[in-house]
């Protein structure tokens, strides 16, 4: 269970204290899909970066499998339990120019120093056949449409399997052919895994694939 407990968090915006987000409370559990909707400004990105330990000044208590991310107040102790829990889909991909497709894919591997054999880059191999990006290993991100690139970040994330997969308008580029695909391996992977998913969308098709659609307003979950 990934539990958020009175989470707050508030900037300084020209010397006026503005709220982001504003005691949220609220329990995920494994093996769901959650899709949270609310229009820009609504705190959607900051709450899913607040999970993955990348705002520091959170205030609230942020539990899972025995931490406090809210605890962690050490860049390299956020790190390492988002390198070895928490998978993340970036709304601007955070993708590497200077990689090809398949380090881009394994650069989680690497960074947690995980052997890369055969059977390793056979799953991407697999799974770029499957996001209709077959043969594109070696393209470098450059090379590649928008919406391609936004491929390559679905499956740097999937691929790692995560107790956590949180994603940003993870379908903003995507058209319905290739959405379908995505959904259905996160469906795969809930199941599998049971691995707890969050997804941040403007996108009403996703409504369908979710456990639990929650409504953002004015940085509280109504």
């Amino acid at each position: 269970m990934l539990k958020l407990e009175n989470i707050s968090y508030k900037i300084n915006d020209n010397n006026k204290i503005k709220t982001i987000l504003n005691n949220v409370n609220y329990e995920f559990e494994e093996g769901k899909i959650y899709v949270i909707n609310g229009v820009s400004g609504s705190g959607k990105t900051t709450l899913l970066y607040s999970i993955a330990g990348l705002i520091s000044n959170i205030e609230g208590n942020i539990l899972f499998d025995k931490n406090d991310l809210c605890n962690l107040k050490n860049h390299n102790e956020r790190d390492n339990f988002r390198l070895n829990n928490i998978s993340m889909i970036f709304q601007n991909l955070n993708l590497f120019s200077f990689l090809n497709v398949e380090d881009n894919i394994l650069m989680p591997f690497y960074a947690k120093k995980i052997k890369v054999d055969f059977k390793v880059k056979k799953e991407v191999s697999d799974y770029l056949k499957l996001m209709n990006l077959e043969g594109f290993e070696k393209k470098t991100i450059n090379q590649l449409s928008g919406g391609e690139q936004q491929r390559v970040a679905i499956i740097r994330a999937i691929i790692q399997k995560s107790k956590v997969i949180l994603c940003d308008e993870p379908t903003a580029n995507l058209d319905s052919e290739n959405t379908e695909i995505f959904m259905s391996n996160l469906l795969k992977i809930k199941d599998n895994l049971k691995s707890i998913i969050i997804i941040s969308t403007h996108d009403s098709r996703l409504a369908n694939y979710a456990d639990v659609n929650i409504m953002l307003k004015d940085g509280k979950i109504v």
